[in-house]
């Protein structure tokens, strides 16, 4: 080891000697007696973050995040019962892979996965408690919403969002929506997006000089300038697990709304040319549109309520197999990106099939 480190860190120090010395050090094991002594009496959580940008094909950091999470198992195994728990974080968009090719024996060292996905109630509280501070400080909050109950979803909608977003609007292809499905349906259910769309919203406010009260037009056209951000964020955050992934997904424009999973494999050799050597197939590209949160697959079709309620990879624990034969509908968040034909009057609500979900009550009311 200490060879390895010598000629590949080219350094004449003695790292290994140095690295034993210090963790021998009297200190370190005094510390180490200190922390179980307080975690005796109060757990302690250890929280690993993730990078910002992951390279599926870099194998030497692959390997490193796989060994970090097997460390991270057995430490827990000797330590949590003693009251210390590490926790290790890692993207959606790169765990897959570790699981499926890298980690060793993922039965034993993928122990109690936990996927955070964000409900309805928990993005609604988020957003609006911002808002509820910002206009005590500067003194604009509403009467209405002066007494509000945090652990109710309804009183939060009622006396917080519907005051200022209004309950309901027409959007851009002349269809009423609720104002906070509209809002929620245009992000991947992540807290920093939905809060990029609403300064948005605010940003135009201010300008029309309406803040703290948004008008239905004006959080139409903030969303649409705003989800051309948030879907460029998304191809940024998959460009080292898909080098080129901007002009790949541009095989996509003009796709309609709804359409079927056959016509993915047409667009697919349109990007024949941009993959790595060796790593195109038209199975690739489903599974790439579907990993980016991009394509969906319909689960149900309402056309009397002029509504698609869709599942996204984004919203589930395992992948999202897109086949031939499955409806499939884009993103809401990229129609301005990819320049989507709206030629059914339908709204997509990509939500998934689950209870909490159903609080939301986004069929439509007019």
């Amino acid at each position: 080891m200490n060879a390895l480190l010598t000629h590949y860190l080219q350094t004449d120090n003695d790292l290994l000697g140095e690295l034993e010395t210090l963790i021998a050090d009297n200190r370190i094991a005094v510390g180490k007696a200190a922390v179980l002594e307080l975690a005796r009496r109060q757990p302690i959580i250890v929280a690993i973050d993730t990078l910002e940008n992951y390279a599926v094909t870099d194998d030497g950091m692959m390997r490193a995040t796989a060994a970090l999470i097997q460390c991270g198992s057995e430490f827990n195994r000797e330590f949590a019962r003693k009251g210390i728990h590490l926790k290790i974080l890692a993207m959606a968009e790169i765990f897959p892979y570790l699981k499926e090719e890298i980690v060793l024996n993922t039965l034993k060292f993928v122990r109690n996965e936990v996927h955070l996905h964000w409900r309805p109630k928990d993005l609604m509280r988020l957003i609006s408690w911002r808002l509820y501070h910002y206009l005590k400080a500067t003194g604009r909050l509403s009467p209405l919403s002066s007494q509000i109950d945090w652990d109710s979803h309804s009183d939060v909608l009622k006396k917080m969002w519907h005051p200022y977003f209004g309950e309901n609007l027409r959007n851009s292809h002349d269809l009423v929506e609720l104002t906070f499905p509209y809002v929620l349906r245009h992000t991947q259910m992540r807290p920093r997006q939905l809060i990029v769309l609403c300064n948005a919203i605010a940003h135009r406010a201010l300008r029309e000089e309406t803040f703290p009260c948004f008008k239905p037009e004006s959080i139409v056209s903030a969303v649409h300038e705003g989800e051309n951000r948030l879907a460029e964020e998304v191809l940024n955050s998959y460009s080292s697990v898909y080098p080129k992934v901007g002009r790949i997904v541009e095989a996509l424009s003009g796709l309609p709304n709804l359409f079927k999973g056959n016509e993915l494999d047409k667009r697919a050799r349109l990007t024949a040319s941009e993959w790595i050597p060796g790593e195109y197939s038209s199975f690739g590209f489903r599974q790439l549109v579907a990993e980016l949160g991009i394509v969906g697959r319909v689960r149900r079709v309402n056309e009397q309520a002029g509504f698609v309620e869709a599942d996204f990879e984004y919203s589930q624990e395992d992948r999202l197999p897109l086949m031939v034969t499955d409806y499939c509908v884009i993103h809401p968040m990229f129609y301005r990106k990819l320049n989507v034909a709206v030629n059914r009057p339908l709204r997509v609500y990509p939500f998934p099939d689950h209870e909490e979900f159903r609080e939301l009550d986004y069929v439509p009311v007019g």
